[in-house]
């Protein structure tokens, strides 16, 4: 089974949106843009437990719609069912476009697939505080004459849907995943176990009721007032059980402890929140291993409580397993476990959520530039802006720079992070304006803001490319004439500074000045002999500066200011 299409009315913070669902998809983007919503959109539907408890009010858009009638709606439509599930939910099913999961129409109905559309509806009243909610089938429903067709909670049962939880894992309670994959495998041997386990746990609490010291202790208590008050005869009438005694509440008492360590056996929560994590997302790999249909596995900021290793390592380990994968994260390690078409970067603009994954590429080339490009941008995925520079040494350089002016002066035009700003060069070591083009065309079509800063180091031969990015950026800094990013680190500092930031580095490969250097020309000279770039001391250039460069300040004010188009940086006198 996968889901094809999601359509929302009215829910949360979505109006409206439609979704076109890929084979996997990761859902990356901005915050407060709509990932954790879609996901409890999906879980609304496809969590038979959703409707159990009453309408929670915050599941409703705001404002609410004017027209009292108007019902919050998730739409999702599903498509590969299977032979079980087909048989299960004939009375529903419906043609589909197999691509994007439309209803099919006369025009390709010979290439239509059958499928279901499930659909989860709220009336709720904000003013008395009461609503109702259901799912039923849209293709057996008239809302305009309110006739439902609701879906039985057998048939949501049957959907093979895993979320990935924050909730413990290895739970032996009947919500727990692991108690659904015990009686998944052998439902009958699990009622003995279980049943057998309920027997010596009544067996040990009686031994250690009757032990000599328990029993010493209790006729003390008993004889105390409760033999007198309430009858109770001595220590035999007591006995020790998990809360109520009931085998549910023996099962939720019971908490898996793993051995890893010297320390032996403890509890899972006392490992950490990696151990936690990974075994959640394990329970999911091992449900969907042992499905014959295909579940498909539904997390929200996945990867949020992993390393970097572990998030990227069980992304890609669902993503092969899973019948089809729905994640949303803010982790880049994640992102990598996906296609580049299985990217839906979801962003806010003039206060409307909107949704951008990059078009289909057929050639080798396109794909090949399209993944290098991506891993650059993979970093700035909950960025609202990208600034495109040449090369690495400009994130270096300029990203230092900006961190020391923050500390110094805390105004946020010298802070990225306060902007919602990434700096992103062109991937390996070669770089230059000419690749920046196609970076910008990649990150626009994933809905980046974007902004570049170019050299200017050939007066009058202006390269085409930049031409063509100030035609596609919404900013364009450039540098004052014969600068290019070392320059911008080095003009406008006093020799003696400069002569002190170079011994500063020595021990960090900075070659010495010539001893006949005047102040005056260190400036030329270390620019000339493009030392900082050699040695690749971009960051620690700036960090060990002790007056910051005028030119790099004013492009870093410039790139977190407001102007747009083009901005032409002053030279330092």
């Amino acid at each position: 089974m996968r889901v094809a299409r999601i359509r929302i009315e009215r829910f949360r913070g979505y109006r409206h949106a439609e979704i076109e669902v890929p084979r996997n998809m990761v859902l990356a983007g901005e915050p407060q843009a709509g990932r954790t919503d879609i996901v409890e959109a999906l879980r609304h539907v496809l969590d038979a437990r959703s409707t159990r408890a009453r309408v929670n009010p915050i599941d409703v858009f705001r404002p609410a719609d004017s027209e009292e009638a108007a019902l919050t709606e998730v739409e999702v439509t599903l498509l590969d069912l299977g032979k079980d599930l087909e048989i299960l939910l004939s009375e529903s099913l419906e043609t589909f476009d197999e691509e994007t999961g439309e209803i099919a129409t006369s025009s390709n109905a010979g290439d239509a697939v059958l499928g279901v559309r499930l659909c989860y509806r709220a009336r709720y009243d904000l003013d008395t505080d009461t609503g109702e909610h259901w799912v039923d089938y849209p293709a057996r429903s008239n809302p305009a004459a309110d006739v439902f067709k609701r879906a039985s909670r057998i048939e949501r049962e049957a959907l093979p849907v895993q979320f990935v939880d924050s909730a413990p894992a290895l739970q032996l309670r009947a919500e727990g995943v692991l108690r659904e994959l015990l009686a998944d495998a052998d439902s009958h041997n699990l009622d003995a176990a279980l049943t057998n386990l309920d027997s010596a746990i009544h067996t040990a609490t009686e031994s250690f009721s009757e032990t000599e010291v328990v029993t010493g202790v209790l006729n003390k208590v008993i004889d105390s007032g409760p033999q007198l008050l309430f009858n109770i005869a001595d220590s035999a009438d007591i006995t020790f059980l998990a809360d109520d005694g009931s085998m549910a509440s023996l099962l939720r008492a019971l908490q898996p402890a793993i051995l890893m360590g010297s320390a032996g056996h403890l509890p899972v929560r006392s490992q950490g929140s990696t151990v936690e994590n990974v075994l959640s997302a394990a329970e999911a790999v091992a449900a969907a291993r042992d499905t014959q249909s295909g579940v498909v596995i539904i997390g929200d900021d996945f990867g949020d409580r992993l390393d970097s290793s572990s998030s990227e390592y069980m992304a890609r380990l669902i993503h092969v397993t899973a019948g089809q994968a729905i994640l949303t994260t803010r982790r880049p390690e994640v992102a990598r476990a996906f296609d580049p078409g299985e990217l839906v970067r979801l962003t806010i603009s003039h206060g409307e959520r909107r949704q951008h994954r990059l078009p289909i590429v057929t050639d080798k080339s396109s794909r090949v530039n399209r993944r290098l490009v991506l891993e650059q941008l993979l970093a700035a995925l909950s960025a609202r802006t990208v600034v495109l520079v040449e090369g690495p040494l400009d994130v270096e350089g300029y990203g230092a720079i900006a961190s020391r002016l923050f500390v110094k002066t805390k105004k946020p035009q010298h802070s990225l992070p306060a902007n919602g700003i990434r700096l992103v060069a062109p991937p390996g070591s070669d770089g230059g304006v000419t690749r920046l083009p196609a970076i910008a065309e990649i990150a626009l079509e994933l809905g980046f803001h974007v902004r570049a800063i170019v050299d200017n180091d050939k007066p009058g031969r202006e390269d085409p490319a930049v031409g063509a990015l100030a035609g596609m950026v919404e900013q364009l800094v450039v540098l004052p004439t014969r600068t290019a990013v070392e320059a911008a680190l080095i003009r406008g500092i006093s020799g003696d500074h400069l002569r002190e930031t170079v011994e500063t580095l020595e021990d960090f490969g900075m070659p010495l000045l010539p001893t006949d250097l005047d102040d005056d020309d260190i400036a030329d000279h270390l620019i000339s002999t493009k030392v900082i770039k050699k040695q690749g001391l971009g960051a620690a250039w700036a960090n060990a500066l002790t007056h910051k460069p005028p030119i790099a300040r004013s492009v870093i004010e410039a790139i977190c200011g407001d102007k747009l188009g083009r901005i032409e940086i002053p030279d330092v006198a």
